[in-house]
């Protein structure tokens, strides 16, 4: 093995258990619900910071306090975040004052894809937005300090886009996108392709990005860099940055298997079956597949979880895209 860089920012799926029934993602459809013991996670790299644990519905897994618990071990300086559809309102209860005790930074993101019955429609299931309503003033009782309505564009939701983000401001919590993408290895292997009027689709996108560059705060600046580059992503204009898949970023999946992001098929090696993270990280098949994925291997994507170590890594460029936009979007 040479020497390689540990990675900084991780998707965590810890389970494929769902309760939800979208039309852009299968995982409810999986039968296999094998899962790694909780105590696989304590092999994960210290140098992670940013962990974003998912599903499946991560509140499903059941010793998800115990899991919780064993990433925080490994990954002291990390910050967290669970991602949820927000459909157990009385479950997620149970376990956020439980994992706040152990995390009492963690955030918590509720998908949230359309106002009342478009939301309903999208995840499959009746009533799927009062129950996100429920859930994020249960959330703001229990004390998490930090919520976000995530929002993903399929064909069906486009007018939505801006519904949820200014509910998002109503509601005093944070905004955060995707838009519905294909994988060999996350969203049940699920086929989709956006189709969306390009006009519509431009003014919803801007009227965000304005949004966001107007605030006060520059973590919404960033933001507003990520929801462009989003749209340019969908309009075929490529990624603003290079991809970090496999290299700053990996995607762990509930039977421990590494992949370099939830959309690269290429498997890593199993974290259930190494000794270490790093026999895995720091082989020398796993050093040549970094120089791939950089040299076009890296499947076409752009979402927040490969993003953002992209970002940070570039502040020069981001930094004068936002004083450029600044002023555009304030004209």
């Amino acid at each position: 093995m040479s020497k390689c860089k540990l990675p900084v920012d991780v998707v965590v799926a810890i389970t494929y258990k769902c309760n939800a029934r979208c039309s852009m993602c299968s995982i409810w459809q999986i039968k296999d619900h094998q899962e790694i013991p909780a105590q696989t996670y304590l092999k994960l790299p210290a140098t992670l910071k940013d962990i974003n644990i998912s599903g499946g519905e991560p509140f499903m897994r059941a010793d998800i306090v115990e899991v919780v618990k064993n990433i925080k071990t490994a990954c002291p300086n990390a910050r967290y975040v669970i991602s949820s559809n927000g459909l157990a309102p009385v479950l997620i209860q149970q376990k956020i004052i439980e994992i706040l005790k152990i995390e009492p930074n963690v955030g918590v993101a509720i998908s949230l894809d359309g106002i009342g019955q478009i939301h309903d429609q999208v995840r499959g299931i009746p009533g799927a937005y009062e129950k996100v309503l429920q859930t994020v003033e249960i959330l703001k009782k229990a004390g998490v300090k930090y919520i976000k309505l995530a929002y993903t564009l399929t064909n069906d939701n486009l007018e939505e886009m801006t519904k949820v983000f200014n509910l998002s401001k109503k509601l005093n919590v944070d905004f955060t996108m995707a838009a519905m993408q294909n994988s060999d290895v996350y969203f049940g292997n699920k086929e989709n392709k956006l189709h969306q009027d390009p006009q519509k689709l431009k003014q919803a996108f801007y009227y965000v990005i304005k949004k966001q560059l107007q605030s006060w705060h520059p973590k919404q600046w960033g933001r507003a860099f990520f929801t462009f580059g989003l749209y340019q992503f969908i309009i075929g204009k490529g990624r603003k940055l290079p991809p970090e898949a496999g290299n700053q970023h990996f995607f762990l999946d509930p039977h421990g298997v590494i992949y370099p992001s939830v959309v690269d098929n290429q498997n890593m090696g199993s974290l259930a079956l190494a000794s270490s993270f790093e026999q895995i990280w720091c082989s020398v098949k796993n050093n040549t597949l970094r120089k791939e994925l950089k040299n076009g291997l890296a499947k076409p994507s752009w979402m927040i979880c490969t993003a953002r170590s992209a970002i940070k890594k570039h502040p020069f460029f981001v930094g004068g895209w936002i004083l450029k936009n600044k002023i555009k979007f304030s004209l």
